[in-house]
């Protein structure tokens, strides 16, 4: 794109938070930076409103109001209102809410402002209400007071943007049939991985046992993560040299090592805990095969950010995962423990195969990149802005 933009990204999620959103976010601002574009991130901050990420000269972050993490819904009504106070949209030549409809309704629903408008669709909130299990009373909230209020601002967010973007085959097909979009108003484009960071390291991460067969998670330790169907499926390979790790914290550890223990595999899984950034590219290389066995997910980064690192991936059929896996980067499985186990066990007990994945991944890494989606992202403004 040869003209210079003045954009402003709408994020509620933003770096130092940790997450999907927050790297969808930064990625684009900085990428767009990168290219000569004059960005303006307006989010939240977390603990410090002088809270500062690293990012181009170009791209500024303004930190608007506090987050609310424990009031989801509301707080995306509240950072909406303190955006709506805070930016005059008119001064630039785009407008793009990074996560519907968290970072949206600021400017969808009101459809009184003239910049072109584009939002980014993660997943839906009727992905999301389907895949809450009901174990608390916060659950039943969830379930059938929060998501169906975010399910009517994904519709308005996305009746009321110039373009919407998926970053799914899913997103796409439930925006285009239960929420009615006009298939010309929605564009898919898969998120990226930062490759210059993510690509096979040689050294062995010390939590990896060479001499056993590594099985990794990263992620939440959470019930929409999927760990139970996990463990459930591990206990039904016989392998004794295989070993589970599961990388990240949440509520939930307790219930799953309980489970572990239940189900006779606890000298089979170990929990990593907390595991910084600056290692994970090394335990992505160090591993033989990653899984996320989510209930629901808009696309599933974690997978991407494995195969980048030239580890074969399973997942299973929900939400956006099939999207981030590639049939030249690993398998897609049904969700039951049958199917998740068989995929274990094929790919575990066969180096071969894992082998030939991680070539055909890694001689098309560039696919994966952020500058591609990123050159995708570009296309959609020029038409809006010409």
């Amino acid at each position: 794109m040869d003209e210079s933009l003045r954009i402003c990204i709408l994020s509620k999620q933003f770096p130092p938070g940790v997450g999907g959103g927050e790297t969808y976010a930064y990625e684009l601002a900085n990428g767009l930076g990168k290219r000569g574009h004059d960005v303006d991130v307006y989010t939240q901050w977390i603990d410090d409103p002088n809270e500062t990420v690293e990012t181009q000269d170009n791209v500024t972050v303004h930190r608007i109001c506090k987050a609310r993490k424990k009031l989801v819904t509301f707080e995306t009504i509240y950072f909406s209102y303190k955006a709506r106070k805070a930016v005059d949209f008119e001064e630039y030549d785009i407008v793009h809410g990074t996560l519907m409809p968290a970072s949206t309704i600021a400017v969808t629903p009101f459809n009184d402002i003239d910049t072109p408008v584009v939002v980014t669709s993660h997943g839906t909130s009727i992905g999301e209400t389907k895949a809450v299990a009901l174990e608390t009373p916060a659950d039943y909230l969830l379930k059938f007071f929060f998501h169906p209020m975010n399910v009517v601002m994904d519709y308005f967010a996305g009746h009321d943007a110039d373009k919407v973007i998926a970053i799914s085959d899913h997103a796409y097909e439930q925006l285009t049939t239960s929420y009615g979009l006009d298939v010309a108003d929605v564009e898919m484009i898969p998120h990226g991985v930062d490759t210059d960071w993510f690509y096979p390291r040689d050294e062995q991460h010390p939590a990896v046992d060479p001499d056993k067969t590594t099985l990794l998670y990263v992620g939440r330790l959470g019930a929409r993560k999927g760990l139970r169907l996990g463990l459930q499926a591990v206990a039904q390979v016989n392998d004794p040299n295989l070993e589970f790790l599961i990388a990240g914290t949440g509520r939930h550890e307790e219930r799953l090592r309980d489970l572990a223990a239940e189900l006779g595999i606890e000298n089979r899984i170990r929990f990593l805990g907390y595991v910084a950034d600056e290692e994970l590219p090394k335990l992505y290389s160090s591993a033989d095969v990653f899984i996320l066995p989510s209930r629901y997910e808009g696309f599933g980064l974690v997978l991407l950010e494995a195969v980048a690192c030239g580890t074969p991936v399973i997942g299973v059929d929900a939400g956006g995962i099939p999207t981030a896996v590639q049939e030249d980067s690993g398998i897609v499985a049904r969700r039951d423990v049958g199917s998740v186990a068989r995929a274990i066990t094929a790919l575990c007990s066969d180096e071969s195969t894992r082998r030939n994945l991680t070539e055909a991944t890694l001689n098309d890494s560039t696919s994966l990149s952020w500058e591609s989606a990123i050159t995708k992202v570009e296309r959609v403004y020029s038409k809006e802005v010409m």
